[in-house]
């Protein structure tokens, strides 16, 4: 072979692939979406929601730039979290109720809200079992007062999936709306046929078996006295008496939550199952309401559900109702980072 050949191969250059500037977007927004953007843009930056440092020049879309430059403002606002990962979203309506990117035509839209809403963006099992065990340990009832304040403060802050929520929805799922499982094995057996039952009971989320999953106090929500007061121990005491520092800073966390207010003004249009749940708070872990859980979803799944926790509609000629909606947020933030803290400690 002759050398030169191979010298000439090898030094021959390899062919460079071309490359793309930075300042080339990777995807195109329509020039009619993109002026429409612009205009909800500078809205949210007059209403003092977002910076206009916070949208780069070379934006592929203002609009979910906005989008993202919310959502960071609410992980400012919140804080730190252990379990809880919540998700703020906008969209666009039209001046027809519709959302533009479904319109067709070349005309530019014509925006009139902003449909601003949140959610759970990634459900997780938490076992509070042992820890509630051990909170009634350091003091009588405690354990079942701190589960009481989540089941009472949640719901219109960042509703939880609880033991009790778990015997409700079985019911509902798997026993015709009664207190177990023989109505529905009536419907599904002949009658006599006690071999089949029990076949179907063994495979089917049974009352025994919510029983043995949960103590009789986590299926139910605590009483009030005839004064309005809740039942079970004293928060204010139990920061100062419970055995144990750790069970001292949970009755505080949960304390401080149970004296905030709250009211539906953001409780989602619920059109279909609900499903918009924060966190599963399971006994154990793999018990069964995982289990329950995830046949409720799989039910939901099968027809309209919401799965939102709380929304709101902005009109865009009402610059104030943004930093409104803002100002209006900021208990709901206080509560979530609360919440968050009490399952950490909960399920360590």
């Amino acid at each position: 072979m002759n050398p030169a050949a191979v010298t000439l191969r090898v030094a021959a250059p390899a062919l460079a692939l071309p490359q793309l500037s930075s300042r080339v977007p990777r995807t195109v927004v329509p020039g009619r979406l993109a002026a429409a953007n612009a205009a909800v843009s500078r809205f949210l930056i007059e209403g003092g929601a977002i910076h206009e440092c916070d949208i780069p020049p070379t934006c592929e879309d203002s609009l979910r730039a906005c989008e993202q430059a919310l959502d960071r403002w609410v992980k400012r606002q919140i804080g730190p979290l252990h379990c809880l990962r919540p998700g703020f979203a906008l969209h666009v309506i039209d001046e027809h109720g519709h959302h533009p990117a479904l319109s067709g035509g070349d005309k530019a839209p014509v925006y009139r809200e902003i449909d601003l809403y949140w959610c759970e963006i990634r459900e997780h099992e938490w076992p509070v079992g042992k820890g509630l065990e051990t909170l009634d340990a350091a003091l009588p009832n405690l354990g079942r007062t701190v589960l009481q304040v989540l089941r009472e403060q949640s719901p219109l802050v960042y509703p939880l999936f609880t033991p009790d929520i778990a015997c409700d929805v079985a019911s509902y799922v798997y026993w015709c709306g009664e207190d177990n499982e023989e109505a529905a094995l009536d419907m599904q057996c002949e009658e006599g046929d006690e071999e089949a039952r029990e076949a179907m009971r063994e495979e089917m989320v049974s009352r025994a078996m919510l029983d043995a999953a949960y103590p009789e106090w986590a299926r139910r929500w605590m009483g009030r006295s005839k004064g309005g007061r809740r039942r079970g121990c004293s928060l204010r005491r139990a920061v100062t008496e419970a055995k144990t520092a750790e069970a001292r800073r949970i009755a505080a966390d949960a304390l401080a939550l149970s004296r905030l207010h709250f009211d539906d003004t953001f409780r989602p249009d619920i059109d279909g199952e609900f499903i918009g749940f924060g966190a599963v708070l399971s006994w154990s872990e793999g018990d069964v309401t995982t289990r329950i859980y995830d046949d409720l979803l799989n039910l939901a799944h099968q027809a309209e559900y919401c799965d939102r926790i709380g929304e709101i509609r902005i009109p865009l000629d009402d610059p104030g109702a943004m930093g409104a909606w803002q100002r209006a947020m900021r208990t709901r933030f206080t509560a979530i980072g609360l919440i968050d803290r009490l399952i950490h400690q909960l399920s360590v």
